[in-house]
C-alpha cells in the first residue's frame, strides 16, 4: 500500500501521467484558494513536499488532494504572522511560479499574512484521490483528532489522478 510520503522518496516519479487543468508548476494562481495543509523538508534528501487541500480549490479540482514535491531544493523559506489561534486553514491567494538560471522557483502567498519561498532544480505535482475525506475540509476548530482524521496527511493513502513535472535543469546525457 503506498502512501503520500512515499512519493517523496519515488525513485520514478513520472510514472503517473494526466495533466490538470492547470498547472500549478507553470501557471499564475493555479493554486489559488487551496490550503496549504503540511510541509515537509528531507535535509539529506534536499527535498521537499507540500500537502496541499484541493477540496478548496478554484481551478484544481479533479480530486481533493494535491502534492508538490521538489528536488535538489536550495532554498525553502517561510514567513507568517502570528495567528490568534492553535490552527487555521492557510488559504493560498498568490501562487507565482518561475524557472530561470536552470533553476524552478515558486512563490505562495497565504492568508492569514504568511508567505513561502521555494528554489529547486526539479518538481512535481501530483493531483490525488485520498479516499474517506467528506466533500468540504472540517471546521479547524474542532479537536485535533477530528480535523487530522478529515485531512489528507503523510501517511494517507490515495489514488493518483494527474501529474505534472518540470525539470528547468535537464541533464547533459
Amino acid at each position: 500500500m503506498i502512501v503520500i510520503e512515499d512519493l517523496l522518496f519515488a525513485s520514478d516519479l513520472r510514472r503517473h501521467d494526466g495533466s490538470p487543468e492547470m498547472d500549478p508548476l507553470t501557471e499564475a494562481d493555479a493554486l489559488q484558494e487551496a490550503q496549504l495543509l503540511d510541509l515537509r523538508f528531507d535535509a539529506l534528501r534536499s527535498s521537499v513536499g507540500l500537502i496541499f487541500e484541493l477540496r478548496t480549490a478554484l481551478q484544481l479540482r479533479e480530486a481533493n488532494t494535491g502534492l508538490l514535491v521538489a528536488h535538489g531544493v536550495r532554498e525553502i523559506a517561510w514567513s507568517a504572522n502570528i495567528r490568534s489561534t492553535d490552527r487555521a486553514a492557510w488559504n493560498v491567494m498568490r501562487s507565482t511560479p518561475h524557472c530561470e538560471d536552470r533553476l524552478f522557483t515558486l512563490n505562495i502567498v497565504m492568508s492569514p499574512q504568511a508567505r513561502l519561498t521555494l528554489v529547486a532544480q526539479s518538481a512535481g505535482f501530483y493531483v490525488l484521490d485520498v479516499p474517506g475525506l467528506d466533500d468540504a475540509p472540517p471546521d479547524y476548530g474542532a479537536d485535533d483528532e477530528t480535523v487530522r482524521s478529515r485531512l489528507a496527511g503523510w501517511h494517507s493513502t490515495f489514488t493518483p489522478v494527474q501529474a505534472v513535472f518540470l525539470d528547468p535543469a535537464p541533464s547533459d546525457d
